[in-house]
Parts: C-alpha cells; sequence; structure tokens
C-alpha cells in the first residue's frame, strides 16, 4: 500500500472545502480512511488542524468529531527531538515544512502531498499536489 504523509493544508481544505482544490484533497482524505492509501501524519499537526478549524467552525463538537476521524484514520506519528534538531539544518524554506520532511523521512514514508510543493524544493521525499497524487495513485504506478 502507498505510504502518503499528509501536509496540514491538505487535511484542513477536506475538511473545510475552502480551497480550490478541495476535492481531490478530500478524495485523498477519503482514501486514507477508506485504507486505501496509508495516510501519516505527525502528533504536532492534531494541535494545528484543531486550531486552523477554528476560523472555520464554530460548532465545538464538529470540531472534536474531526480530530477523532483524523486520529482513528490516519497513522499519527510522534516528533522525534532529531526532527526538529534536523529540521532546523534542512534547506527547506520552511521550517514546520523541513519537520515534515524530517519525520517522512524517519518513518520511512516516500510521498508527501502537499498545497506548497514549491516549499519541498529540495526534499529528499517525492512531492506531490493534491492533483498530481490522485493521477499517481490512479495510474497505479507505485504497486
Amino acid at each position: 500500500m502507498i505510504k502518503v504523509f499528509f501536509d496540514t493544508n491538505v487535511i484542513i481544505d477536506a475538511f473545510t472545502s475552502k480551497d480550490y482544490d478541495y476535492r481531490n484533497s478530500q478524495r485523498l482524505v477519503l482514501k486514507a480512511i477508506n485504507k486505501e492509501i496509508d495516510g501519516y501524519i505527525s502528533s504536532k499537526q492534531i494541535t494545528d488542524i484543531y486550531y486552523i478549524l477554528r476560523k472555520y467552525l464554530d460548532d465545538e463538537q464538529k470540531k472534536r468529531t474531526i480530530i477523532k476521524d483524523i486520529t482513528e484514520s490516519f497513522n499519527v506519528l510522534p516528533l522525534l527531538p532529531s526532527d526538529i534538531s534536523l529540521g532546523l539544518k534542512s534547506n527547506l524554506p520552511d521550517y514546520e515544512d523541513a519537520i515534515l520532511e524530517e519525520a517522512a523521512s524517519v518513518y520511512s514514508i516516500p510521498f508527501i502531498v502537499t498545497h506548497n510543493v514549491k516549499h519541498f524544493k529540495n526534499a529528499r521525499a517525492i512531492i506531490f499536489a493534491p492533483e498530481d497524487l490522485i493521477k499517481y495513485i490512479d495510474s497505479g504506478s507505485f504497486k
């Protein structure tokens, strides 16, 4: 099964429908929920997702349900002190993206899906925008 690390922006788009590409983000999140792909996020992203959802949703129960759905459907990985340190030394321009890439590397997750592909220009992982990852999955190239 394909292993994909999800950037926070893809998760947010899937649950808020606020981005032009939210349908592809929703498709990918549903693939993770339905165990068609092996979806990963970091433990740090859980609190980030909750915080960002506050901007879009007033219903506290709905926010908590989303967090519950994410934690039950995705592999939630702990961040290691080495991820944080290596992120500081990374060539990636965005520190949060650097930490995400370090975690993907440590856990041998070859793919990252993000709306900020340009932020991962020097990444070791294979970086996809949601629409490109959908095409890649649909092509069956990873098998």
